[in-house]
């Protein structure tokens, strides 16, 4: 017969229970941070894979600008310097080209920003329209970046003052632009007007 203590509760019970232990595995310290670190590498692979897609989708959507030559001239010597010798000053002034190509985008995309956003909101431009907008800056923005990374792949550091460059050159090719449009204008001016000037430049009566 089981004993009964003051409580009247049977002793047994607790004397089973004090001989028996809870059975407990022993884990690693690296086991959390292993998994942890596959998370995260799967989440970062993920979101490349992510990004990538995104950008293949906005890439097979009509551009706003005509075609990419400096980028295209770019790629096409980076491809022969896998075969042939090109020296790094000229991989780096069509890399310089490509970039000052994509300042001008930026710039141009920016200027028109606010009047497009007031044809967006009046109803004058489509959903279409203003989608692919929207495309082109976050392409134009990623060209300016992958060239950002192209200068530092070709000389550590270079990217601080890549981007001024750049900058200047795109510069000097508009003006450079605005000052052959002048030239043409004039001479279409004097064809149409059937004008002569003299050596000095002056108009003959």
């Amino acid at each position: 017969m089981s004993s009964y203590n003051q409580t009247g509760y049977n002793e047994t019970f607790f004397q089973e229970g004090e001989g028996s232990q809870a059975e407990t595995k022993k884990v690693s310290f690296y086991t959390p941070l292993i998994y942890v670190s596959i998370l995260i590498i799967s989440l970062m692979i993920f979101a490349s894979q992510y990004r990538r897609k995104k950008l293949e989708e906005r890439s097979r959507l009509p551009s706003i600008f005509d075609e990419h030559d400096a980028r295209d001239l770019y790629f096409e010597l980076k491809e022969l310097s896998l075969t042939e010798k090109v020296h790094d000053k000229v991989l780096k002034a069509a890399l310089l080209n490509r970039g000052a190509e994509a300042v001008r985008r930026t710039i141009k995309l920016k200027e028109f920003t606010p009047q497009m956003e007031i044809l967006y909101k009046n109803g004058s431009v489509g959903d279409d329209y203003w989608q692919r907008y929207q495309n082109e800056m976050k392409l134009v923005d990623h060209e300016l970046k992958e060239c950002i990374q192209e200068a530092e792949s070709l000389q550590p550091g270079w990217p601080q003052m890549f981007v001024t460059v750049a900058k200047e050159i795109c510069f000097n090719q508009a003006l450079h632009r605005r000052y052959d449009s002048i030239l043409t204008r004039k001479k279409i001016t004097i064809e149409q007007w059937e004008l002569s000037f003299d050596d000095n430049g002056k108009l003959i009566e």
